[in-house]
């Protein structure tokens, strides 16, 4: 009981932490009730466009208006503040900038960051009620623009609410969405159809296999892992796409949802590992035993947990730079090392139990093993370079496509690997787990 109370804290405590979420059209929050601060309230990437702007200077009225925000606050206090000013300042992301804005944002003055900021927008309350309407213009690139609070000798006798609301407006039905994530709506549509599909073909494969020979083959290990991989990663790509549908709707989404979607994604991505991992030994085909499974188990569960954190961190936090935390920090640069010493060991495996089979379809099995899973991992270096190299604006929907597709690539190697004519499963590896304690193969070596 108190084991299953624990495990219930801790997903109360992960939902709550969700609720936390600022990477989104829509940011709320409460500012400090302090006469000097600066606080940072999020990003949002707007397009660009060059219609307008020629030489005499940028476009007048909404000519060239690639986006906008609107920020609304509430002063709860009695009137209006008695005296001093509150600033909405929102810096772009070149150099002389946030950049600069940035690096000494605690010690510079509210003078100081009126000059680095893009343009300072005095809030003047009537009523207790405050309203900014920033209209956004640029013609060069697409850019991530920076929302910032500053109190200068503010006094107030209360707190200060403020919702800021982004769009970009050229974009239609995709407008509450920054442009480091447009384009994902229909990517995850179509990546919940593959998986679907591929998971029924998988089961199909099974059952034709299984027909054919007159064997339990659903009830084998590896085929149970492949089920489990597709439906995790079909549930995670229909949860993020009922996160994104919700965040068209609302400029929010359901933050749990996203959570919830990361999650099913660890689970994926560890079930693939755990399988390259079984399968380069040849546990439960030539095998019943798996040496050093302590380690290696440990190690996938590890790369898991910390994948599971990068991806919870990099959304909990209000992150002032435009890095996938996932990739660039060092919980990312760690989980990579130990997924590149994981895969090394499954070559050297996959090595060993090729040269210790003499049949040639086990053999064979082994080898397009080795080569296919292999190849595969390659995707792993791949995407910490394309977070290191890609453009800022498309960083974030380019990386995640990539992570997808690979393992939708991965997941389709498996099943033909263990479904189709090259695979090892047979009466002498097939077993009812449920049943069986001890398991005996009957191959030569």
């Amino acid at each position: 009981m108190t084991s299953m109370a624990g495990r219930r804290r801790l997903l109360l405590l992960l939902f709550s932490a969700c609720s936390a979420l600022v990477k989104s059209a829509s940011v709320q929050g409460e500012l400090p009730e302090a006469r000097n601060f600066g606080i940072y309230a999020g990003k949002f990437c707007f397009d660009y466009t060059e219609e307008g702007w020629g030489k005499d200077g940028p476009p007048v009225d909404d000519v060239g208006v690639v986006g906008d925000a609107l920020i609304k606050l509430e002063y709860l206090g009695s009137g209006a503040p008695k005296s001093g000013r509150l600033y909405f300042m929102v810096f772009d992301d070149e150099k002389q900038h946030w950049k600069q804005a940035r690096r000494n944002w605690d010690r510079s003055t509210c003078e100081e960051k009126q000059e680095l900021s893009s343009r300072p927008f005095p809030v003047d309350f009537q009523d207790g009620k405050g309203e900014v309407v920033v209209k956004i213009r640029q013609h060069i690139r697409p850019r991530f623009w920076y929302y910032t609070f500053v109190g200068c000798d503010l006094e107030i006798d209360g707190p200060i609410r403020y919702s800021i609301h982004s769009t970009n407006t050229l974009h239609g039905f995709e407008q509450e969405f920054s442009l480091d994530h447009m384009g994902l709506l229909r990517a995850y549509e179509i990546f919940t159809i593959a998986f679907g599909v591929a998971g029924v073909l998988t089961i199909w494969a099974a059952r034709s296999k299984e027909a054919a020979q007159g064997l339990p083959l659903r009830e084998h290990p590896y085929l149970q892992l492949l089920k489990m991989a597709y439906i995790a990663s079909a549930a995670s790509c229909a949860l993020f796409l009922a996160h994104y549908y919700l965040f068209m709707k609302n400029g929010f989404g359901s933050l749990r949802i996203r959570f919830l979607a990361v999650f099913a994604g660890v689970v994926a991505n560890c079930t693939i590992y755990l399988i390259a991992i079984l399968s380069s030994r040849g546990w439960a085909i030539t095998e019943s035993s798996l040496p050093y499974r302590r380690l290696f188990l440990g190690v996938v569960m590890l790369i898991g947990c910390i994948h599971a954190w990068t991806e919870l961190k990099a959304e909990v936090q209000t992150d002032q730079s435009t890095q996938l935390y996932s990739y660039q920090g060092s919980a990312g640069v760690l989980s990579m090392v130990l997924k590149l010493f994981m895969f090394s060991w499954f070559g050297f495996q996959v090595k060993s139990s090729f040269d210790d089979y003499a049949e040639p379809k086990i053999r064979r099995f082994y080898k397009y093993l080795g080569v296919s899973i292999g190849a595969w991992a390659i995707n792993i270096p791949v995407m910490v370079v394309l977070a290191f190299q890609l453009s800022p604006w498309v960083r974030y929907k380019v990386v995640t496509i990539v992570d997808i597709a690979a393992r939708l690539l991965g997941l389709v190697i498996l099943s033909q690997l263990f479904c189709g004519p090259l695979s090892p499963l047979s009466k002498n590896n097939t077993f009812n787990a449920l049943t069986s304690n001890e398991v005996s193969f009957g191959f030569e070596k």
